[in-house]
């Protein structure tokens, strides 16, 4: 069974990716899937932090601290080949990860700050580029990072300026349906929405999908005036082909 939901000019899918994709139209993909790197079974440790002691987990927010524990979401990294099969622009973070993408001169560096250097933290990812170009680099702290910030959804949300800048860093003419098959809290469809893009994601945990579906809910309430030449152009596309239920 497949639960389609459609938010504005997202289509939102729960289910297998590999199950779903290949019925639906897209012009390029920017995703961010499980690296198989066994993050779900890091241990938490301690820090101090002004004075008073918190849990904190590797890669991820005291804030936040049972999102590694409830799910296998990392115990094995996928196969995309599949993806690369769809044969259009694709932006794979982790890409790093994965033996089957071939060499690019093209990635996109989101250097995570001061705040993550000399760290146990990553001090930045990299985002493989299936589409020739410069090798760019994004600067920006993640944002569930510090006092008074919102914890993170999800185990390997990123910022959504950073996934704004992935999208912007599209082949020019390239971009405008936006599909994320491994959506997770939705961080790519918030970005592509507040871009003007119309955004088709898939996501199998149901919790996330439905975490998904109500920041792109907002997203949409919030910029849904915007862009209206993008919108009509969208709406004229077909997303859904009958996936099987």
């Amino acid at each position: 069974m497949t639960d389609v939901v459609t938010i504005g000019n997202a289509t939102l899918y729960c289910g297998d990716c590999r199950e779903v994709i290949g019925e639906l139209t897209f012009d390029s993909i920017v995703t961010d899937p499980p690296y198989g790197i066994g993050m779900n079974t890091m241990q938490p440790f301690k820090r101090s932090c002004n004075g008073k002691k918190r849990n904190l987990h590797a890669g991820g927010t005291w804030a936040a601290k049972d999102i590694y524990k409830d799910i296998d979401w990392d115990s094995e990294a996928p196969d995309l080949t599949f993806l690369l099969e769809r044969n259009v622009p694709m932006m794979v973070f982790g890409g790093n990860y994965f033996d089957e993408l071939p060499p690019s001169r093209k990635w996109i560096i989101w250097d995570k700050g001061e705040t993550h250097y000399r760290r146990s933290f990553a001090e930045a990812e990299l985002a493989w580029c299936s589409f020739d170009g410069n090798t760019r680099i994004i600067k920006h702290i993640p944002d569930h990072m510090g006092f008074g910030k919102k914890p993170k959804v999800h185990p390997t949300q990123k910022p959504v300026k950073v996934m704004e800048y992935c999208i912007s860093e599209l082949p020019k003419g390239i971009g405008n349906i936006i599909c994320d098959p491994f959506m997770g809290s939705g961080t790519t469809g918030v970005a592509a929405i507040k871009l003007g893009r119309a955004f088709v994601g898939i996501e199998q945990k149901k919790k996330y999908f439905e975490i998904a579906c109500q920041r792109i809910r907002q997203a949409v309430e919030e910029h849904q005036n915007q862009f209206p030449e993008v919108r009509e152009m969208v709406e004229e596309r077909t997303f859904f082909k009958g996936v099987a239920s």
